[in-house]
């Protein structure tokens, strides 16, 4: 006890017996310091020592007067140094750190005055090995897919006798907190920190970001710092290998390209001066002799390279996936696969904002190159063409739990098609339901479309469906992840739009080419169940066969236009909602040029009412049945729209 109470002492004294050669120049009485006096910020004062305008209230036990809080000082016990780092960020928040972010100044406050201000990154020396190792980090974040440029590291010069003024070493502690911090919300997707309000209600993801006290806490126990720093990036196999090919990019070293130039279409058993060049890139070795016993002619396009060209277009999505030479695949070979920097900067940013952990065993849509996959351990083991959203109705991007699987499903129809594609169907007298194979429900009855005045009703209150049949939109399963946008995954009875190349056409779930053996995977994983027990229930099981998952499993629909193939090779792929533009645009800090897209949502103003269609009805019948002396004009045409058409060719499902 004498011990502490006489070290605790000693220190006090020390504290004091240096604070005026180290405390802060007043407004008054001299000009700021150099390394603070950047136009007119405010350096650290000492704090006033004039009596309160009010006198508090005396203490209820007598207690010594307390005397008023000294001026900054620095303490110096070896090399340590402390400082006020919480009074310099309130002292100069309205201009000199005016553009960081505020719980980045209050997490720094807190952090400082918990350590009673003893520096991370400054000594009486100047910078530290910790402060070099941080800075390391901020100087390569472009490697990173950021900007070096956006954390600024501070100046510290010494005095001309090798000396630093508390002000200046105040200032640059300050700085480098402010700018680790900043790398650490950066790296966490935090540039664009509310997609769904900033660039589209469709990207419906947030930036994964740490608290800033959490940061800074750990980053002050951190043994390598620049390691702790960069281990914020996303740890995701597909965000590095985009970062390696930004690297590639950026040093000129993307590879060997082969310039093959353009040309007529060139068929099998056809002879050009390209085939030499194709095989090349494609890595076939041309025979030692044809046919007849002659040297073999490199310029004929022999069933060995045909192979080859067939696989390589169906590997890389090349349309149609023949054995012709055409000008796509040729673009392909050339390595203008259409991957810029910008593409690259776009998809990692988006990588920011997935979850850090994405699940053992996960299921995963890319919107972009109309895919569904299931990943296992890390490795894909299915992986199957699915059809989007169309442009208007887009599929959303978001994260969310797979806890259901349906066979043999009703198709329970959305208010947007109830509203958009049925009510004016109805309103102009005619029946699409009926012609639809679709049902209608009230309470649990079943109802007549045509018995209902649809001008007074709201045709979001009645249960609308397909029931499980042949010809049911949502063909012999569907999957459910419940989620805020009511999208899933499901069978189709329309096969014909998986042959397609751009795939955007449902209202915005997605269909599955080969669902069953979707259903397979999934089961067989949660249950263990075989191909022969799927089977049996999409024979034998009943309607709307709700199988719930013992285990429910991540669903990831993502917006990746730039991809890593098995093989590690980038693909790209169409911007065809547009979100790649956005992200780049939002990453220039060129907010004013984005067209920021809303989710469209069905109101009572999409169904129009008709206020007067009192007059027009029973009196004692508000909802069912259609008056005899209904006075609307008789239309001998029934309306259809382009309904038939609709169901027939958009939805085939949803």
């Amino acid at each position: 006890m004498r011990v502490s109470y006489f070290v605790a002492v000693g220190l006090l004294l020390s504290c004091s017996s240096i604070s005026s050669a180290y405390a802060a120049n007043t407004d008054e009485t001299s000009e700021p310091s150099p390394a603070v006096a950047v136009g007119t910020e405010t350096a650290m004062q000492p704090q006033s020592h004039a009596a309160p305008a009010e006198t508090a209230p005396a203490p209820v036990a007598a207690e010594p007067e307390r005397a008023a809080e000294p001026a900054p000082t620095v303490a110096v016990t070896d090399h340590l140094v402390y400082t006020q780092v919480g009074r310099y960020l309130e002292a100069n928040k309205k201009k000199l750190f005016a553009s960081a972010e505020i719980g980045d100044r209050e997490a720094l406050t807190q952090f400082y005055a918990a350590r009673m201000g003893a520096a991370l990154w400054v000594d009486k020396n100047g910078f530290t090995a910790d402060a070099q190792s941080v800075m390391s980090a901020l100087r390569d974040a472009d490697n990173w897919g950021l900007r070096s440029q956006d954390y600024k590291i501070p100046d510290l010069k010494a005095a001309p006798d090798g000396s630093y003024s508390l002000d200046d070493l105040t200032d640059a502690e300050t700085r480098l907190s402010l700018s680790a911090l900043a790398y650490a919300r950066d790296a966490r997707g935090g540039r664009i920190v509310n997609p769904p309000e900033q660039l589209s209600a469709y990207l419906d993801r947030k930036p994964q970001l740490i608290a800033p006290r959490t940061v800074i806490d750990t980053l002050a126990t951190a043994t390598d710092k620049s390691a702790y720093l960069k281990s914020l990036q996303p740890k995701h196999k597909q965000f590095e290998l985009l970062r390696q090919k930004l690297l590639a990019l950026r040093s000129g070293g993307n590879g060997e390209t082969i310039n093959i130039p353009g040309g007529a279409n060139i068929a099998p058993g056809k002879r050009s001066p390209q085939i030499a060049l194709i095989r090349k890139a494609l890595k076939v070795t041309p025979p030692q002799a044809g046919p007849d016993g002659k040297p073999f002619d490199e310029t004929f396009y022999d069933d060995d390279l045909a192979r080859a060209v067939k696989a390589y277009k169906v590997e890389k999505g090349i349309d149609p996936p023949t054995p012709t030479i055409t000008t796509a695949l040729r673009r392909s070979l050339n390595g203008d696969d259409g991957i810029t920097e910008a593409k690259l900067l776009a998809n990692m940013e988006e990588w920011r904002w997935m979850p850090d952990d994405l699940g053992d065993f996960y299921v995963t849509v890319n919107i972009p190159d109309f895919k569904v996959r299931v990943v296992k351990d890390g490795e894909v083991v299915f992986d199957e063409r699915i059809v989007t959203g169309s442009v208007n109705r887009q599929t959303p991007v978001f994260s969310d739990m797979m806890r259901t699987i349906v066979f043999q499903p009703r198709w329970n129809v959305p208010d947007s098609i109830k509203v958009k594609e049925l009510l004016p169907g109805l309103r102009a007298g005619g029946d699409p339901l009926r012609r639809q194979g679709l049902v209608m429900e009230r309470n649990g009855r079943r109802i007549s479309a045509t018995s209902i005045n649809w001008y007074r009703s709201d045709i979001r209150n009645f249960h609308v469906y397909q029931p499980p049949s042949r010809g049911n939109a949502l063909g012999v399963v569907k999957f459910l992840f419940p989620n805020a946008h009511a999208v899933y995954l499901h069978d189709t009875p329309s096969k014909g739009l998986f042959n397609e190349s751009i795939r955007a056409f449902s209202h915005g779930c997605m269909r599955v080419r080969n669902p069953v053996q979707l259903a397979e995977v999934v089961l067989a994983q949660d249950k263990g169940w075989d191909k022969i027990a799927v089977n049996d229930l999409l024979k034998n099981g009943p309607e709307e066969n709700e199988i719930a998952l013992d285990r429910p499993i991540p669903v990831h629909i993502t917006y990746f236009t730039a991809r890593a193939g098995d093989d590690g090779a980038i693909e790209s792929f169409g911007d065809i909602y547009g979100h790649e533009k956005r992200i780049t645009l939002a990453l220039a800090g060129k907010w004013n040029q984005i067209d920021v897209t809303k989710e469209p949502k069905v109101t009572p103003d999409d169904i129009g009412f008709d206020e007067y269609a009192d007059s027009r009805r029973r009196n004692n019948d508000d909802w069912f049945g259609v008056s005899s002396n209904d006075d609307r004009p008789k239309r001998g045409k029934k309306y259809d729209g382009g309904l038939n058409n609709f169901f027939q060719k958009v939805l085939g499902g949803l």
